[in-house]
């Protein structure tokens, strides 16, 4: 799942404005192959240097930035590179200038005969290109470039929730409760960035990266991506209709969620864009007056049903002290046992998804042509198992309060171990529903005539890189660490720290926050632990005029935002993993088979 470097500057180039150099695409810390440290390691990870140069324009939430929305959705023009080739090997065209034309125009571009050109040839309608060196006959060949046009809806799952596209950085000095981390800067300039803060949208999710891949893999066809996918989604909360977002504003020091309008939702957002009137509801479903599209819907990925019934709940259920206060199981939106989540599953996600077929089907104008709609370009992603160990066995634990912090599935927890354990009875039983989750997303998937990509789960790209798995061979690695930097001593290696009541200076263990803190380089987890959390994202409940509500932030636990999600190399496993399946689709739209 490692992509070479100038495959993003290519594919990037519809996505982004200019094109940002990236120092390592996953930002291995270590060049390649060996354990040589790199010297000009960015820790930040390669999506920071894209915040502002995205064609997403955070303001109207939407791809805007490029031009308008029309140049984005409808390009005009693509760049294609073109160059000669000699029939025979002694020919000397390097002496001699060729003047390279587009169609009828009367610009001529003049290079080199050796050398390749870029030129911009018209959407969709191509044109005929002609070339001669100068003062001899042209020779001429037609070019018309495909472009695949990729939506992206769901939940947070897509969206690269847990993978900010700017971590949040720490101070060196600064501690909370004397002792763990505390952000560099405490109010809203210091927090993490994303491309679009209310989804958690990240440049790292799998989304995003397949739509990539696919123009890596194909590289004389363009794709435009238009990614929607927004944390906390649901069917009917999310893709339908308006959602409580992931983040809360302070008022009279009690956290409030955020909450999208009535027109806050993914369908909506991606007919604004994809159609060229104003969308409307009709019978409780959004849709283009009259399909005045600007152009149909190649590949539409989807990435739902976890949120419809329950998955956060039941890894609550799992993970939760039985002592845990009634305000922490509320937070957690009450948690959901086994038995319950089987139930859900069996009521609920069948109405939900068919709810969700009869609104694609409605708004969105799949392959288009003569053929009509076709279902079979919905891509159903399945979720990954992200409960497992180094061994690929369900992370384990001892007997509860008795040496808790010895097993790493506790280590990746401990800051928040007060009230959170692993219960590797429960967790057993939690994993038995996920097999049974993939098995109903695949019988449904197959009843919509969708595409089920469950090789995410299938193939088991997630064996050995769950949310506790460690890696012994580099335990001293910061970045392999499961538990949490703290200032102070412990009765063990893994313990916790011990509360420092001097509020003196002391050294950091198991390393420096702000010197050894790398989110994004390469390790064997591939799920952001409670404490990857807190060191890549560090959300707090904000007032209105962007100071950190602490009294708030304590309440909602808000640090924990974005754990228990893929790290960018999940991301990038799932997205290889959806790629097996829809490889051959691909082909097919793109006549290649």
């Amino acid at each position: 799942h490692i992509l070479r470097t100038q495959a993003y500057v290519q594919l990037l180039a519809r996505l982004l404005r200019g094109q940002p150099r990236f120092a390592s695409v996953l930002n291995d810390r270590y060049i390649s192959f060996t354990r040589i440290l790199r010297k000009n390691y960015d820790w930040r990870g390669w999506a920071g240097k894209a915040v502002g140069q995205t064609c997403w324009d955070a303001a109207s939430r939407t791809h805007a930035a490029c031009g308008g929305t029309e140049a984005y959705v409808m390009p005009q023009s693509h760049g294609v590179k073109l160059w000669l080739t000699a029939q025979s090997p002694d020919t000397l065209m390097a002496e001699f200038n060729c003047e390279w034309r587009v169609g009828a125009a009367d610009a001529v571009v003049t290079a080199p005969c050796d050398e390749a050109v870029v030129l911009d040839i018209p959407y969709p309608s191509g044109a005929t290109v002609s070339v001669n060196a100068e003062g001899e006959t042209p020779i001429s060949t037609d070019v018309a470039v495909k472009d695949l046009l990729i939506v992206g809806l769901g939940d947070s799952f897509a969206s690269g929730e847990g993978n900010p596209d700017v971590p949040v950085t720490f101070s060196e000095t600064a501690r909370h409760r004397n002792f763990y981390p505390k952000r560099a800067r405490n109010d809203a300039s210091g927090s993490a960035q994303w491309m679009d803060e209310l989804c958690h949208r990240s440049l790292y999710g799998h989304q995003l990266r397949a739509a990539l891949q696919i123009s890596v893999e194909n590289p004389q066809t363009s794709v435009t991506f238009l990614g929607y996918a927004c944390s906390g989604a649901t069917v009917e909360d999310g893709i339908l209709g308006p959602q409580e977002h992931m983040d809360y504003v302070s008022k009279d020091g009690r956290p409030q969620v955020v909450s999208g309008s009535a027109k806050d939702n993914q369908m909506r957002w991606l007919l604004r864009e994809l159609c060229k009137v104003k969308p409307e509801q009709k019978k409780g479903f959004w849709i283009c007056p009259d399909e005045q599209y600007r152009r149909s819907v190649d590949l539409l990925l989807l990435s739902i049903g976890g949120n419809d019934i329950g998955f956060a709940n039941l890894v609550a259920w799992a993970t939760l002290r039985d002592n845990t206060t009634s305000a922490l199981a509320k937070f957690f939106g009450a948690t959901v046992s086994p038995k319950q989540f089987a139930t859900n599953m069996k009521n609920d996600l069948p109405a939900a998804y068919a709810r969700l077929a009869k609104a694609i089907e409605l708004a969105v104008p799949l392959g288009g042509g003569e053929g009509g709609f076709d279902a079979s370009r919905v891509v159903l992603s399945a979720y990954p198992d992200i409960l497992e160990d180094e061994r690929g066995q369900v992370c384990a634990a001892g007997e509860e309060g008795v040496d808790e912090d010895l097993y790493p599935a506790n280590q990746s927890l401990d800051f928040w171990s007060s009230w959170l354990v692993v219960n590797s009875n429960k967790l057993r039983a939690a994993h038995a529903q996920l097999e049974a989750l993939h098995r109903r997303m695949g019988e449904l998937a197959e009843d919509h005539g969708w595409q089920f990509a469950g090789r995410a789960y299938e193939d088991r790209p997630f064996r050995g890189h769950g949310f506790c798995a460690s890696n012994s061979t580099s335990d001293k690695d910061p970045a392999l660490q499961l538990i949490m930097p703290c200032v102070g001593k412990a009765e063990r290696p893994t313990a916790t720290c011990s509360q420092s009541w001097s509020g003196k200076q002391r050294d950091w263990r198991p390393w420096n926050p702000q010197t050894h803190n790398f989110p994004y380089a390469m390790r064997q987890r591939w799920v952001r632990s409670f404490n990857d959390a807190y060191l890549a994202i560090n959300q707090k409940v904000l007032t209105r005029d962007g100071h950190v509500d602490e009294q708030a932030s304590g309440v909602v636990f808000s640090e924990t935002t974005g754990a228990m999600h893929p790290s960018a190399e999940g991301h990038a496993a799932m997205a290889d993993a959806i790629l097996l399946d829809v490889r051959s689709k691909v082909s097919s739209i793109l006549g290649l088979e």
